[in-house]
C-alpha cells in the first residue's frame, strides 16, 4: 500500500510540469504560426506537433497508471452482458467498418443477468475488442459468442490476427509488457483487475499466424450471492 502511495504522488508530480509543457508548447504554437514562411519553419512547427502529442501520450500513460493502481470497486447491479456487448460495438462501429474487420454475433438463448458493474464491463470489451482489432490485418473476422451453463456466464472473442507467441502469452496481462507501438501495456492488466472484482476470470488461447481467443467468465447472480 505505502508503494501504491508512493507511486501514486509520483504521478501526480509529473503530471504539474507535464501540465506546463502543455501549456507552453501552445505558445510556442501560436508564435510559431504568426513567423513569416520561412526554410524552417515547418520544421520547427512539426517538432512542436510531435512534442505535443509526446506530452499526450504521457498523460494517457499517467491516467491510466492511476486508474489501475486505484481500482475503484465495482457498483454491482443486474447486468445484461449481452447489452453491454451490443454497447461496446455500437461505439466502435465505425473503426471495425474502417479496418475491414467482419463482425459475427452469436448470443446464446435466455443468456442471464449477472451482478456486474455496467461501466467496467463495458471497460473490458472495450480493451479486449480493441485488442482484437489491432491484431488484426484489413478484412479480419471478429466472432462474439455468449453461452451460459447453471453456475457461469461466458463471452468468448475470437479474431483472425496474427496471434501471441507461447512465451509471451503468460506476460499479457503484466503490466507495461505490450507489442504495439504507442501501447501502454496497461489495458490487459485493468481487464484482469475488473474480472477479479466481479468473480470472475480471463483466459486466453492463442495459434501464432492464425488468432486468439478470448474467454470471459462470471459467476451467475445466485452463485454470486451464495459467493
Amino acid at each position: 500500500s505505502s508503494i501504491f502511495m508512493l507511486a501514486s504522488g509520483v504521478a501526480h508530480e509529473i503530471g504539474n510540469p507535464l501540465n506546463s509543457l502543455n501549456i507552453h508548447l501552445q505558445l510556442i504554437k501560436r508564435q510559431v504560426d504568426k513567423l513569416p514562411e520561412c526554410a524552417g519553419r515547418s520544421k520547427i512547427a512539426q517538432s512542436v506537433d510531435i512534442c505535443a502529442s509526446e506530452v499526450e501520450r504521457l498523460d494517457g500513460i499517467i491516467t491510466n497508471f492511476l486508474q489501475a493502481i486505484r481500482p475503484t470497486p465495482p457498483d454491482l447491479q443486474d447486468t445484461s452482458l449481452v447489452r453491454a456487448l451490443e454497447d461496446v460495438l455500437s461505439v466502435q462501429a465505425e473503426e471495425l467498418a474502417d479496418r475491414g474487420i467482419e463482425v459475427e454475433v452469436e448470443v446464446g438463448d435466455g443468456i442471464p443477468l449477472i451482478q456486474g458493474d455496467p461501466n467496467q464491463i463495458k471497460q473490458v470489451f472495450f480493451n479486449v475488442l480493441k485488442n482484437a482489432m489491432e491484431a488484426m490485418a484489413t478484412g479480419g473476422q471478429l466472432r462474439l459468442t455468449t453461452r451460459s451453463d447453471d453456475e457461469f456466464v461466458y463471452v468468448f472473442i475470437t479474431d483472425t490476427g496474427h496471434g501471441i507467441e507461447p512465451e509471451d502469452l503468460a506476460k499479457v496481462f503484466q503490466p507495461y509488457y505490450t507489442t504495439k507501438e504507442g501501447g501502454s501495456g496497461i489495458g490487459m492488466m485493468i481487464v484482469q483487475r475488473i474480472m477479479r472484482a466481479h468473480g470472475g476470470q480471463i483466459g486466453m488461447d492463442s495459434q501464432p499466424g492464425k488468432g486468439t481467443i478470448v474467454t470471459l467468465q462470471w459467476p451467475q447472480k445466485h452463485r454470486r450471492m451464495r459467493m
